[in-house]
């Protein structure tokens, strides 16, 4: 697969440039070998001794050159005097695979725990059909997970191990698709945008391109804005005229740089007939369907970006946000009333109205109070940000020096910003962000190296000082690249010690519902989390929990002694706890006996991730699970269900004389019914209609014949009041009922 871009092979270079003389066939001997280098020394090499600093402490030197060698091959492709698009993709493709793969080779399954969670969503809806409203909020937005399921049934696959271990390769690769619509659009050489289709997946180390929602609805919003951007854009774009000193006296390059007249940064928009343009605008509002059901958070991104660019005068369907908000209003009140019933304050606007908050919350205090090193790969993400941000206000300040106006990627840039206004998204909304900012971040950050619009002309001659200048580019883009590729090794992997997934820990939950012959499980695990009594510990532990019968299980954590730690925190300034009174911690074999009392069909859990997550994070002895299960293994009054390298389970000997928990019965999809809901069921899909079917009138009336769509408007206003005001009785009503 390779990514097709549109250049002008206009020769650029002087016969004399050195780097001309470098032919296509030497650059490519140079990628061949970069790729031996990078991937022969791995064989044997395992991460089951990865510590804080992750994967990049167990890679072979070998293997980080060849990185670089890959690096430099492709910069230096970038130099030739004509582009060489079959290599140029090729590149691209050898990229992504030697970044996004790297764990997938070394390790036997699928990496992440969450995404062996969404294989247990999927699991559930395969066996049974149904959604589980109220066993996970995951399945108040179920279009995925239901995908997902009906795919591997389809093509009968039964082990989804493969599908999860090589998805965010596949995804990634899919990601170049929309992208390389979105660079044609933009007025840039071939050099800038090359050089930001590379840039996507080395900028791109978030890590949410697993199996889950969020890559599904990452996907559809770039699709979404290649559909807008190639196709809907106005055919006249609007332009930055002088401003009111522009037509008098020469003005000043400062004045100029602000306010002077501007070019659009884009090239004009791809015509094609109104039947196909027609089509579009009904898979735009099936990108927002599919987008909505799929996922919380990106919907609002789909509407932001249209809103913005409409606003900015770069998208023509001027109506589509609306279309937007209303299908993600009306899917929040009706489709997700199972999320936000119990409390709509603490699930909907959980974390919301206070942005300085979230954003504290999402990057300092993501930095681990226990292993230093842990702590240095969350600084080590902040400064990579701060690094591409950089990079992309100096390519906006050079395009804008002459004289372009790159609205559009700037729109794509910042509009994601504003997310730190809604939830705080478990504390990963600033990944989330930075993740909806790439798109425009990576094209700005291209223009910092290669601004020019158009190539640069050949000159017969050019004096020695000129040539040493075209040579500034390519080495300080080089530096750059590396150290980008060199950053995303880093952090991407830099939680690998508790992030790989090992094969003993599935066989450990395998062995709980063989054990319990289908009867609802307890799962006790161990935490060190230090919690105040503001907070409350982690739900789960950090495994593979419930990746199959998910109904089956629920979890209670046995927590570390940990009350002076937690006096020291409350007190003002807060006091950290020391390495040493950290370390000190230990669990006792009474209290997980009394978390197992409770439950007649209780289990212990406990694993190498666990172990580490706990180590790293809250600062644990190394060996405190090593000796936790000796004592268990010891102690008569636990039994030993399973157990092997990587996990171990154990039950009572002697369970307790308590009551067989009922098992948990799945709602399926609950409306919840006000006095008005049937009203609103029947304004919401007359609404939409209404609302499409202007939008498709709009695409075939010119400017001056826009007041032919005041009958849509007419219809859709008291619609649009009406179910506003439906949404606002069914949160009065129906908030706080519990399930």
């Amino acid at each position: 697969m390779s990514v097709s871009i549109r250049a002008t092979a206009t020769p650029e270079a002087s016969p004399a440039d050195p780097l001309e003389r470098l032919p296509v066939v030497v650059l490519s001997l140079l990628v061949g070998l970069g790729t031996v280098l990078y991937w022969v020394p791995l064989h044997g090499v395992t991460p089951r001794s990865a510590d804080g600093y992750g994967l990049i402490k167990v890679l072979p030197l070998p293997t980080l050159l060849g990185a670089v060698v890959l690096v430099a091959a492709f910069v230096f492709t970038l130099s030739l005097r004509r582009a060489a698009p079959l290599l140029l993709g090729v590149q691209i493709v050898i990229t992504v695979v030697s970044l996004h793969a790297l764990a997938q080779v070394m390790e036997p399954v699928a990496r992440f725990p969450t995404v062996w969670q969404h294989a247990g969503f999927i699991e559930y809806i395969t066996r049974t059909g149904e959604i589980g409203t109220n066993l996970d909020a995951r399945f108040s937005w179920p279009a995925f997970f239901a995908l997902v399921g009906f795919l591997t049934k389809a093509v009968g696959v039964s082990d989804l191990n493969t599908v999860l271990k090589w998805s965010p390769v596949v995804m990634q690769l899919l990601y170049l698709l929309p992208l390389s619509m979105i660079v044609r659009v933009m007025k840039a050489n071939w050099r800038a945008k090359w050089f930001a289709v590379w840039l996507f997946p080395v900028a791109n180390w978030v890590g949410q391109d697993y199996l889950a929602p969020q890559a599904f609805g990452y996907l559809l919003y770039l699709f979404f804005l290649a559909i807008l951007l190639t196709y809907f854009r106005p055919t006249v774009l609007r332009t930055r005229r002088a401003g009111r000193r522009g037509t008098g006296s020469e003005p000043g390059r400062l004045y100029s740089f602000f306010f002077g007249p501007k070019l659009p940064g884009e090239d004009p928009v791809m015509v094609v007939g109104r039947w196909e343009r027609s089509f579009l605008v009904l898979m735009l509002v099936a990108i927002l369907i599919t987008g909505t059901a799929a996922h919380q958070l990106t919907p609002y991104l789909f509407i932001a970006s249209a809103g913005a660019l409409v606003i900015v005068g770069r998208c023509e369907l001027r109506g589509l946000p609306i279309l937007g908000g209303v299908i993600y209003i009306g899917w929040i009140s009706f489709m997700a009333y199972g999320y936000w019933a119990p409390s709509p304050k603490n699930t909907l606007f959980a974390g919301g109205g206070n942005p300085l908050q979230t954003l504290l919350q999402s990057t300092s205090g993501r930095i681990a109070i226990g292993d230093p090193a842990l702590g240095e790969i969350a600084m080590l993400r902040i400064v990579l940000v701060l690094v591409v941000m950089l990079l992309t206000l100096v390519g906006l300040i050079r395009r804008r020096a002459r004289g372009i106006d790159d609205r559009v990627a700037f729109i794509l840039l910042i509009v994601p910003v504003s997310t730190f206004g809604l939830q705080s998204y478990g504390g990963e909304i600033a990944l989330r962000t930075y993740l909806f900012m790439l798109p425009g971040a990576v094209f700005l950050a291209a223009y910092a190296f290669y601004p020019d619009p158009k190539p640069v002309p050949v000159v017969k001659a050019i004096p020695r000082i000129q040539r040493v200048r075209r040579w500034i580019p390519t080495v300080v883009a080089t530096g750059a690249a590396v150290l980008l590729a060199g950053g995303f090794l880093t952090v991407r992997y830099g939680n690998e010690a508790f992030e790989q997934v090992r094969p003993g820990e599935l066989r450990a939950f395998d062995s709980m519902i063989t054990d319990s012959r289908g009867k609802p499980i307890t799962v006790v695990w161990v935490t060190g989390e230090i919690v105040t009594n503001a907070e409350a510990a982690s739900n789960t532990p950090q495994g593979p929990w419930s990746y199959r019968h998910f109904e089956l299980f629920k979890y209670t954590n046995s927590k570390f002694a940990q009350e002076p730690f937690a006096a020291q925190l409350l007190k003002k300034p807060p006091v950290q706890p020391t390495a040493a009174q950290l370390a000190a911690r230990k669990p006792t074999l009474e209290g997980i006996e009394q978390d197992m009392q409770l439950d007649s069909n209780s289990y212990l859990y406990s694993s190498r991730i666990n172990d580490e997550y706990q180590t790293l994070n809250f600062g644990l002895p190394q060996d405190w699970g090593t000796r936790l299960r000796a004592q268990l293994d010891a102690s008569p009054k636990f039994k030993r269900v399973f157990a092997d390298r990587d996990a171990a389970v154990y039950k009572l000997a002697t369970p307790p004389d308590v009551p067989a928990e009922a098992p948990v019965v799945p709602k399926g999809l609950v409306i919840g019914i006000s006095p008005w809901t049937p009203a609103g069921l029947i304004y919401l899909p007359v609404l939409l209609g209404v609302l499409t079917a202007r939008e498709l009138r709009r695409i075939r009336l010119d400017d001056t014949e826009l007041r032919r769509l005041r009958p849509y408007s007419v219809i859709a206003f008291p619609l649009l009041l009406g179910l506003l005001a439906i949404v606002v009785e069914r949160f009065i009503t129906l908030g706080g009922i519990p399930q």
